[in-house]
């Protein structure tokens, strides 16, 4: 045991020396050191020392130095890769003479270039042999780390291959969560596209291979998209690429030195940007489309991958032409006269992605959003303590959308989700409770005639009576009682609940920004998590007790004067 450790600690100071020598001077780490023998073996390079090192077929690698060595090499790596992806030189201009700093430059890259791919295939090759082990997972998040690094370097496509592969992996969630987390790094932060349309058709390509049979997480990453781009406008964009396509064939030495600056100098090509966001947006729909047609997932798969689809549907809905329009509406009109069945994320998803559409691509369609906003009102029952705060939020956006970006003109309709929302505020945590009363503080600012339902119910004046349990708002008949939740709700035991209560009841503006139903939704949740609720204490003073800015005055309390027969007095 004690050679053991030795042998460790002589790895580690080795591995220490070695990178800091490559660190102060990289064009050194790739070359051999010269010997004044000439029949000596020539010795390795510092880059081929910590690559053996981390190779634990090696004899006489142990798997501690060969995952230190993995992470030093991660290190080493994203500290030496250029900002620009490297061209090797061709035939043709090796053959010319040239200076020799542009020679020793070439050599330079050339090593890169070799010793990085010897060192992804040592990635690569670890992993398929211990992918059970520590060893294993530290090969397989080097990689996530090197794609999230330097994904405009060369062999890009290579590691995309084995992240895209393991993100599904069942045996390790720590794998499984890094690999997309990689994968969603890269969607957020490519500025071309062409990258993130690379690792969206792998990742497409991954869930029709395996039939669906995904994990949700999978599926997730694709929310990450920054997708800005219209199909319409896309379709210019690939017109005007292929316009400029024609002209870089009748100057191809001027195309190619225009193509070589930008990607030098990192600019962002708008034709480029608009084809590689459109081509992804493609392959995402269409991913979607296939998971909510699908006949074949099991009921669990069902509730596992519709609302993620869902969720990216209602996302890139504005992006879509009509044609897609017409279909999505179909598919959504199919999966809401099943609305009860689905999961609550998943339902509420769906009316989402329905109002999302026809207020963008498809608002000329002139489509009555009835058929919408009758299966909200009948999900809103399912809102209570359980539900989690991404759900609420979906509940919010769908409200809002409904309800306060577009005007309502049936008061009857408006009437019964304002009841229906009281009645949830009810049985709800203090956290969804608020945020439900200052939305429905919202609804009676803009709605004027709702404001009857805060009379006394002897005043009302509408025959028939109430039902909360009918599942048409039109056929629920609000406006034959009251607000009278509110009354109840003042008197609620945490004070946020009941100072906003005390606000609706007294048709108080809202104080805008500070009380935006997401921005109190997100101060509550972080004191429900912190644990702190705010109260105030009224402390009365004692009536004798002294005032400030007042002289203080004696009081004498004098005793009544009683008759003293106790001793023989009259």
């Amino acid at each position: 045991n004690q050679e053991t450790s030795s042998n460790i600690d002589e790895d580690c100071a080795l591995i220490a020396e070695l990178c800091e020598s490559i660190l102060e001077d990289p064009s050194s780490a790739f070359s051999s050191s010269s010997s004044k023998d000439d029949d000596a073996p020539r010795p390795r390079s510092k880059m081929r020392k910590l690559l053996e090192m981390a190779n634990i077929e090696k004899d006489g690698t142990n798997e501690f130095t060969a995952r230190l060595s993995i992470m030093s090499l991660v290190a080493i790596f994203q500290d030496i890769i250029p900002t620009f992806r490297i061209r090797p030189p061709t035939a043709e201009e090796m053959s010319v003479r040239v200076t020799k700093e542009t020679k020793k430059v070439w050599d330079y890259e050339r090593s890169l270039l070799q010793t990085y791919q010897q060192y992804l295939k040592l990635l690569e090759r670890t992993w398929d042999l211990c992918n059970t082990n520590p060893l294993g997972v530290t090969a397989i998040l080097a990689l996530c780390e090197l794609l999230k690094a330097a994904p405009h370097f060369n062999f890009r496509s290579n590691i995309l291959s084995v992240v895209v592969r393991q993100m599904n992996f069942g045996q390790s969630e720590e794998v499984s969560e890094a690999c997309c987390s990689s994968i969603e790094h890269l969607f957020r932060n490519d500025a071309q596209g062409d990258v993130a349309l690379e690792a969206a058709r792998l990742v497409c390509k991954l869930i029709r291979d395996r039939k669906f049979l995904i994990k949700p997480r999978v599926l997730q990453t694709f929310v990450s998209l920054p997708l800005r781009v219209h199909v319409d406008e896309a379709q210019a964009a690939k017109l005007a690429s292929q316009a400029n396509a024609k002209k870089r064939k009748r100057n191809k030495e001027e195309a190619e030195i225009e193509s070589e600056l930008n990607e030098s100098s990192g600019l962002v090509g708008k034709i480029l940007l608009a084809k590689s966001q459109s081509d992804t947006l493609e392959s995402v729909t269409v991913t979607y489309f296939q998971i909510l047609k699908s006949e074949n997932l099991s009921a669990d798969k069902i509730a596992n991958l519709l609302p993620v689809a869902l969720e990216g549907l209602a996302k890139f809905a504005h992006l879509i032409n009509m044609d897609t329009v017409l279909d999505l509406l179909e598919v959504l009109k199919t999966m809401l006269k099943r609305v009860d069945e689905l999961p609550l994320d998943a339902s509420l998803n769906c009316v989402l992605t329905a109002f999302k559409t026809l207020q963008g691509p498809g608002r000329e369609l002139k489509i009555d959003q009835k058929e919408y906003i009758t299966p909200l009102y009948t999900q809103l029952s399912r809102v209570s303590v359980g539900c989690n705060r991404p759900i609420i939020q979906t509940a919010l956006s769908c409200l809002e959308l409904a309800f306060i970006k577009r005007r309502e003109y049936s008061s009857v309709r408006i009437a019964s989700f304002l009841k229906r929302l009281l009645t949830v505020s009810l049985q709800s945590s203090p956290d969804i409770a608020t945020t439900i009363i200052v939305f429905c503080r919202q609804l009676l600012q803009r709605y004027s005639s709702l404001h009857q339902l805060l009379e006394n119910e002897e005043d009302v004046i509408t025959s028939g009576q109430y039902d909360p349990l009918v599942d048409d708002p039109e056929h629920a008949n609000p406006y034959a009682t009251a607000c009278w939740e509110l009354a109840a709700l003042v008197h609620h035991y945490h004070p946020r609940v009941a100072a906003q209560a005390d606000r609706a009841a007294n048709l108080k503006l809202l104080q805008l920004p500070m009380e935006q139903p997401e921005r109190i939704q997100n101060e509550m949740h972080k004191n429900r998590d912190e644990l702190y609720m705010e109260m105030k204490f009224s402390r009365k003073k004692h009536p004798l007790a002294h005032k400030e800015g007042k002289r203080q005055q004696v009081r004498f309390i004098s005793p009544n004067q009683t008759p003293m027969l106790h001793l023989g007095g009259t």
